[in-house]
C-alpha cells in the first residue's frame, strides 16, 4: 500500500482532515491531497511531521519502517490477530515465555567468536524470539493507547524521559 493511501486511511481513523493535517505540518491541502491520490511522490522527510501530526498507532507502525528500511517492528493485524488488549496480552506471555526459554538455552559463557555453526543457528534462533516478543509488547502498547485514547506519542515521550531519569540513554 502507498504511503499517501496509508495517510488518507489514518486520517479516517483519527478524524483528521486534509486540511487540518495540511495546516499541523505546515503545507498546502493541494499537496496532502496529491500525495494521498498518488499523483505527487511523498518525500521521505515529512514521515516523522506527518506521524506526529496525526498521532495514530497504526501509522507509527508503518512508516516505522518505511523510514529505517527493515530495522522496525511490524502492526500485528493478520487474520489470527485479535486486537484487543486482553488477547494480546495472551499474545505478549506467549512470546515472552518463547524467547526466554531461548535465552535460558543459549551458551554464555562461549565467546562468540568461538561458537561453531549450530550455536551461531541458536543464537539467531534466539534472536527472531525475542523480536516476536518486542513486537507483541510494542503492539500491545499501541492496542493500549486505542482503547484508552491516550496518544502514543505522549506516551513514548513520557517513556524517553523515564529512561533518561533512569540513565538507560544519555
Amino acid at each position: 500500500m502507498s504511503i499517501g493511501k496509508k495517510i488518507t486511511e489514518a486520517r479516517g481513523r483519527t478524524g483528521d482532515s486534509q486540511k487540518s493535517l495540511a495546516e499541523e505540518v505546515f503545507m498546502s491541502q493541494e499537496s496532502i491531497s496529491k500525495y494521498e491520490n498518488g499523483s505527487r511522490r511523498f518525500p521521505k522527510n515529512m514521515h516523522k511531521p506527518v506521524a506526529e501530526a496525526l498521532d495514530d498507532e497504526q501509522f507509527y507502525f508503518e512508516v516505522w519502517e518505511e523510514t529505517t528500511g527493515f530495522v522496525s517492528i511490524p502492526y500485528f493485524d493478520g487474520a489470527y490477530i485479535d486486537r484487543k488488549a486482553s488477547s494480546m496480552v495472551y499474545l505478549v506471555k506467549s512470546e515472552t515465555s518463547e524467547a526466554l526459554l531461548h535465552v535460558e538455552q543459549m551458551t554464555w559463557f562461549k565467546p562468540a567468536n568461538q561458537r561453531d555453526e549450530s550455536e551461531k543457528e541458536a543464537v539467531e534462533r534466539t534472536i527472531l524470539e525475542l523480536l516476536d516478543a518486542a513486537a507483541s509488547m510494542v503492539n500491545l502498547v499501541a492496542e493500549l493507547c486505542k482503547e484508552n485514547h491516550l496518544s502514543m506519542k505522549a506516551i513514548f515521550r513520557q517513556w524517553r524521559v523515564s529512561l533518561k531519569a533512569r540513565k538507560y540513554e544519555a
